[in-house]
């Protein structure tokens, strides 16, 4: 059986990542040219309405799933992602998978019309959360505010290392996260070339929800889902810049300019 689809714009062959390949250049090509508003308004009225023999949880919860294998260039075309893949699609009816391609498109639409944490938004707008975990994803402004306090000055860390290398610990869906892309992209940077992001969320649904929005703004970012306390990892997932701008080699590559550093200065 081939791999399953709902997105005819994403990538359906993984990427061969030992060629060289033109860096990627944010943010993500416009599709549609639909404002962020007009995007986030169309999203809510779609999702009220796509499968309603479904509770809203399970609906978000599958088509995040679904989207994140999409995305997924190293398991696209395994085993398990066609088993998930089909899992889902037969819970669904032909008319809700036709809107469940349209929110896809909605998303993109927002996320390249301009930053933002757009999944995170609309989760709390549809009161998503759950009552066991207490999910709160901060609300994006306060993201920007926080992120233009704590953000130090980006061109003088980049003279020591030719990227930014960022952790989240608790990534959410990954609003901290782009607010930084988005401050250095203001600062005249390439989050695509000069940001590294590691991110970590204990909710695989979250996890993944900042493995879509940063796969989509082209930022290289490993994302983990687990126990940032425990370091219990259950599933990694790398963003498709992160293979398309070389990253693994390019993190050797410092890596071994480090060690012939300090070795040199130790032997002085």
């Amino acid at each position: 059986m081939s791999q399953l689809s709902i997105f005819d714009m994403v990538i359906s062959e993984p990427v061969a990542v030992s060629e060289p390949v033109k860096p990627v250049v944010m943010p993500v090509p416009a599709f549609r040219h639909v404002s962020a508003d007009t995007a986030r308004r169309e999203f809510i009225r779609e999702f009220r309405h796509t499968a309603p023999y479904h509770r809203r949880w399970d609906v978000f919860s599958d088509f995040i799933a679904l989207a994140a294998s999409d995305l997924d260039m190293a398991r696209i075309h395994t085993a398990e992602a066609n088993a998930n893949a089909a899992r889902i699609y037969a819970r669904y009816k032909p008319d809700d998978m036709e809107k469940l391609k349209n929110l896809f498109s909605l998303l993109v639409d927002a996320l390249t019309a301009q930053f933002q944490d757009f999944l995170g938004s609309v989760f709390m707008e549809l009161e998503l959360g759950s009552g066991d975990m207490g999910q709160y994803f901060t609300p994006y402004p306060v993201s920007q505010l926080l992120t233009g306090v704590l953000t130090g000055d980006m061109h003088a860390q980049l003279k020591t290392c030719p990227y930014i290398t960022l952790s989240e610990p608790t990534s959410g869906a990954g609003g901290m996260v782009i607010a930084y892309a988005e401050a250095m992209r203001d600062a005249g940077l390439n989050p695509s070339e000069q940001l590294l992001v590691i991110t970590t969320d204990i909710d695989p649904v979250a996890a993944d929800m900042t493995f879509i929005q940063l796969s989509l703004l082209g930022i290289p970012a490993i994302v983990h889902t687990g126990n940032t306390l425990s370091l219990q990892v259950s599933r990694t997932r790398c963003t498709p810049v992160y293979y398309i701008n070389d990253f693994p080699k390019r993190v050797r590559e410092h890596e071994r300019i480090q060690a012939m550093l300090n070795f040199i200065r130790n032997m002085g």
